[in-house]
C-alpha cells in the first residue's frame, strides 16, 4: 500500500507540474503570437525545430537510463554505484550539452539560410543554442532524482522554467518592440530582433531550471547517508559508467528523433514549398490571401503561413493532444502490471479504458474546435486577421482528423508499456515517409497550399494508427473493439457540437466574445455529458474510475 501510495504521490506531483507548464506555455504562445504575428512565429518555429532534433540525440534517452540505473543500483544497495551514476550522468550532460551548442552555433547561418529557407530566423537560432547545455544538465539531475524516486525537483525545475519563460520571452520582446517603436531599432529588423528576444527568453528559462537543480543538488538531501556510502560496495569506473548511459541511451535518442521527425519535415517543406507555389500562382494567393500578402510581403509569405502554422494551427490543436496523452501516461503502469502478470483479461480491460478515455476527451474538443475554429482563433488571436485567414482551415482539418493522432501517441503508451519500444519507432518510419511524400506534393498544389501540411499530418497518423492497431492486437494477444468503445463517444460528441453552433450562432450571439465563447463551452460541454451518460453512464464510470464493466459490441 506505501507504495502504491508512493507512486500515486510521485504521478500527482508530476501531472501538476505538467499541467501547469501547459497553462503557462500557452500564456506565453498567445500573446507572443499577438505581438509578432505569423512572420515572428516563423523564426520562432524556426529556432525550435533545429533545437529539438540537436537535444533530442544528444538527451532525449538521458533522464529515462539514469532514472533506470539509478532505481537499480539503489534497490540493490550499491549506493556508491548511484553517487557514480550521478557523476558520469552530469559528465556527459556537459560534454555533450557543449558539443550540441557549439554545433547549433556553428551551423546556424547555412541552417537558416538554406534548409529553413529563412536568413532573418538566424539570431533565433543562435539565441536558442545555448537551451542544449542547460537541457542536457538538468536531464541528467532529473534522471537521477527520478531514480530515487523524488519527482519534486523535476516538477519544480519545469515550473520554474515555464514561469521564467513566459515572463522573460514577453518582456524581453515586449522591450524589442518599444525600441523599435521609439525608432532605435531599424523597422525592418524589429520582428526578427523581437523573436529573437522571446527564444533568448526560453534559454533564460532553462538556465534557471537548471540553476535550481544545481543548487537542490549542492544544498539538499538525496536521503543517502554516509551508512549507506559505507555499506555499499565500490562502483565501477566512471568511465564504464559513462560508456553504460551512452550504449543505453542513443537507442532510445534515436527513436525520439524519428517519433518526432513531423515538425523537422514542416521545418524543410512548408515554407519553400508554399513559396515556390506562391511564385508560380500569385495571382490565386493574392485573391485567396490578399490580407496575409500585404502583412507578410510577397517575399516573405512561406515563413509567414509557416510561422501562422506552428505558432497558431499546432499551439491550440497540441492542447488537445496533450490532454489526451496524460491517459496514456496514468494508464502505463497498470497496463505494464496487467502484461507482466500475463493477465490477458486485464490487459484488455486497462487498453479498452485507455481508448475509452482518449474518445471521452478528444472527440468533444475536436469536434467543437474543429466547428468553431474562427471565433476560438479570433477570440484568442483578435489583432492577427491575417495570420487567422490562412489558419482556419488548417485547424478544421486537423481536429477533424484529431483522434488518430491521438490514438497514436495512447497506442505508443501501450507498446511502451509491454516493453515493445521498436514498434512506435518503426510505426512512425511509416508515418514520416508518407508526411514527407505528400507535404512535397500537396503544398505545391495552390488549391491545398498551407491545408496540404494538415491534411499530409492527419493522412500519415492515420496509417499509422491502422498499421498500429494491427500490431495491437498482434502484440497483445487479445481483440479490442475498437468501433464499440468509438460510436457512443462520438454520438455525445456530436451533440456537443451541434449544441456549440447553436449556442454560439444563434442563442448566445448577442453577448460579447468571452462571455459567449463561455456560455457556449458550459452549454455544449454539459449537453455532452448529459446525453453520454443516457447513452451508457458506465462508460464515465470506467474512464474515471476505472470500473471493471462489461464490454457490449
Amino acid at each position: 500500500m506505501k507504495e502504491r501510495s508512493g507512486f500515486f504521490k510521485n504521478t500527482l506531483i508530476l501531472f501538476t507540474a505538467m499541467f501547469v507548464t501547459k497553462i503557462v506555455g500557452a500564456v506565453l504562445k498567445i500573446p507572443l503570437t499577438n505581438m509578432i504575428g505569423g512572420t515572428g512565429m516563423g523564426y520562432f518555429s524556426t529556432a525550435y525545430s533545429f533545437f529539438s532534433p540537436v537535444y533530442t540525440v544528444l538527451a532525449a534517452g538521458l533522464p529515462v537510463i539514469v532514472t533506470r540505473m539509478t532505481a537499480q543500483s539503489a534497490a540493490l544497495g550499491r549506493f556508491k554505484e548511484v553517487r557514480g551514476i550521478r557523476s558520469a550522468a552530469l559528465t556527459l550532460s556537459v560534454i555533450s550539452g557543449i558539443l550540441g551548442t557549439v554545433f547549433m552555433i556553428v551551423f546556424a547561418l547555412p541552417f537558416s539560410d538554406y534548409a529553413a529557407n529563412s536568413h532573418e530566423s538566424l539570431l533565433s537560432v543562435l539565441a536558442i543554442s545555448p537551451s542544449v547545455l542547460f537541457c542536457c544538465l538538468a536531464a541528467a539531475y532529473r534522471g537521477y532524482y527520478e531514480g530515487l524516486s523524488n519527482m519534486m525537483p523535476t516538477a519544480l525545475s519545469q515550473v520554474i522554467e515555464a514561469i521564467v519563460k513566459a515572463v522573460m520571452g514577453l518582456g524581453l520582446a515586449g522591450a524589442v518592440l518599444y525600441l523599435g517603436k521609439e525608432g532605435i531599432i531599424p523597422t525592418d529588423k524589429v520582428i526578427p530582433y523581437c523573436a529573437a528576444a522571446a527564444v533568448l527568453g526560453v534559454s533564460v528559462g532553462e538556465l534557471c531550471g537548471t540553476v535550481f537543480l544545481i543548487f537542490r543538488n549542492k544544498l539538499g538531501s538525496d536521503s543517502i547517508t554516509d551508512f549507506d556510502l559505507e555499506s555499499s560496495p565500490e562502483p565501477p569506473k566512471k568511465y564504464a559508467l559513462i560508456k553504460k548511459i551512452i550504449t543505453q541511451s542513443l537507442p532510445i535518442s534515436l527513436g525520439a528523433v524519428i517519433i518526432n521527425l513531423g515538425s523537422f519535415i514542416d521545418l524543410l517543406t512548408i515554407s519553400g514549398g508554399i513559396q515556390e507555389c506562391f511564385g508560380k500562382n500569385t495571382e490565386f494567393f493574392y485573391l485567396t490571401f490578399k490580407d496575409a500578402i500585404n502583412e507578410a510581403g510577397a517575399q516573405n509569405f512561406g515563413n509567414f503561413a509557416y510561422g501562422s502554422y506552428t505558432g497558431i494551427v499546432l499551439s491550440v490543436f497540441m492542447l488537445i493532444t496533450s490532454l489526451t496523452a496524460l491517459i496514456g501516461k496514468s494508464a502505463l503502469p497498470s497496463i505494464a502490471a496487467a502484461h507482466e502478470q500475463g493477465n490477458k483479461n486485464e490487459i484488455k480491460r486497462n487498453v479498452s479504458i485507455l481508448l475509452t478515455g482518449i474518445f471521452v476527451i478528444g472527440l468533444p474538443l475536436c469536434l467543437s474546435l474543429g466547428a468553431l475554429a474562427e471565433p476560438v482563433l479570433t477570440l484568442l488571436y483578435p489583432s492577427r486577421t491575417a495570420e487567422i485567414s490562412v489558419s482556419v482551415y488548417p485547424l478544421t482539418i486537423l481536429c477533424i482528423g484529431g483522434i488518430p493522432i491521438a490514438l497514436c501517441g495512447g497506442l505508443f503508451s501501450v507498446f511502451q508499456a509491454i516493453g515493445r519500444f521498436d514498434l512506435p519507432i518503426k510505426l512512425m518510419m511509416s508515418g514520416s515517409a508518407a508526411k514527407l511524400i505528400l507535404n512535397l506534393l500537396l503544398l505545391r498544389i495552390p488549391y491545398f497550399s498551407i491545408c496540404g501540411a494538415a491534411i499530409s499530418t492527419v493522412l500519415s497518423h492515420l496509417l499509422v494508427m491502422i498499421l498500429g492497431l494491427v500490431c495491437l492486437r498482434s502484440a497483445l494477444g487479445v481483440r479490442i473493439k475498437i468501433f464499440s468503445l468509438f460510436v457512443k463517444p462520438f454520438a455525445a460528441a456530436a451533440v456537443c457540437c451541434l449544441l456549440g453552433l447553436v449556442a454560439y450562432y444563434i442563442l448566445f450571439c448577442n453577448f460579447g466574445g468571452i462571455i459567449r465563447m463561455m456560455l457556449t463551452v458550459c452549454m455544449g460541454g454539459l449537453g455532452y455529458l448529459l446525453f453520454l451518460v443516457m447513452l451508457d453512464r458506465r462508460i464515465l464510470e470506467r474512464v474515471i474510475g476505472g470500473k471493471k464493466t462489461v464490454q457490449h459490441s
